[in-house]
């Protein structure tokens, strides 16, 4: 008897521990859509083909993450439909998945054959860099603006364009009033709905966002000052200046990441470039002048 609870026991043991093998080697389900699904190692390699920058900004960031997920899912479901369409099957098709298929086998060989020195960039040539590039690394000012927009398109209907100006003179007469409110008026007048709902507000927004003809009337403001009618291809616009902040240079620490991943990218860049150059040499490659000629004037 005590053989035959021990045997069961025994038994007993083994099978959870076979349950919980099988458990633990089903692969956990992150997404699915129709009959598509999406375990966590599809999510891993997905990001391990990130940048490394964009797969920090990826990780930390949920909504982000779960955008790339539907993203893929979506993808993989419409591969499907191509294929059970036979799309794959197409001579044609065929022929620009062998050369998409070889451009990928290519740029896996120069990868497994060019390789980034880890150390590279050093703190020297960091710093180097960021003192060469301070420019393109400095963000533009920053302002908060108010405006009173009224819709004038380049090349529209002239009758409408008549009215406009009409419009434009009215606002420009009442915001020289003293006193004059432009949050009253930009609700009363302003045809860009979001912003007029808000007193005018369009909130901060750096240089490089605004039309151009505004961001040059508005780097001559000081704040509460008006500028308008300012034309532009949309329309005409009234802006106040509520506050600025000047551009400000960053610091290395601020930007050593991004400024280390664009001196690895370019690094590799030119190593790629000199590998495929150096193949070619090896090759002693000979081309027939007189039969490429002849080819290319059959193309023209």
């Amino acid at each position: 008897m005590r053989s035959q609870i021990l045997h069961a026991t025994v038994c007993c043991i083994a099978g959870l521990a076979l349950a919980g093998a099988a458990s633990s080697a089903a692969p956990e389900i992150i997404a699915k859509g129709g009959s598509t699904e999406l375990a966590g190692a599809d999510v891993r390699l997905l990001l391990a083909d990130l940048p490394e920058a964009t797969r920090k900004a990826v990780v930390t960031d949920l909504p982000t993450l779960d955008q790339l997920v539907r993203a893929e899912i979506a993808r993989r479901a419409l591969v499907g439909e191509a294929r059970s369409a036979g799309l794959d099957r197409d001579a044609a098709t065929k022929a620009l998945l062998d050369r998409v298929r070889d451009d990928a086998l290519l740029r896996l060989w120069v990868t497994s054959r060019v390789q980034v020195p880890a150390e590279y960039p050093s703190a020297a040539e960091l710093q180097a860099a960021y003192e060469a590039n301070q420019s393109q690394l400095t963000p533009g000012a920053e302002y908060r603006l108010a405006q009173i927009f009224i819709a004038a398109p380049d090349g529209g209907d002239a009758q409408k364009l008549v009215q406009a100006l009409r419009k434009s003179s009215e606002v420009g007469g009442r915001l020289a009033a003293t006193g004059a409110d432009f949050a009253k008026l930009a609700r009363e007048y302003s045809e860009h709905a979001p912003s007029a709902a808000q007193g005018g507000d369009l909130g901060v927004l750096p240089e490089n966002r605004l039309l151009p003809e505004v961001a040059l009337a508005v780097k001559n403001l000081k704040p509460g000052d008006v500028a308008g009618p300012i034309k532009t291809t949309q329309g005409l616009h009234f802006v106040k200046l509520v506050e600025s902040k000047p551009a400000q240079i960053p610091t290395l620490a601020q930007v050593r990441d991004q400024l280390r991943d664009a001196l690895r990218n370019q690094r590799e860049q030119e190593m790629r470039q000199a590998f495929l150059d150096d193949a070619g040499r090896k090759l002693n490659i000979v081309v027939n002048q007189v039969e490429l000629a002849r080819l290319q004037q059959s193309l023209r």
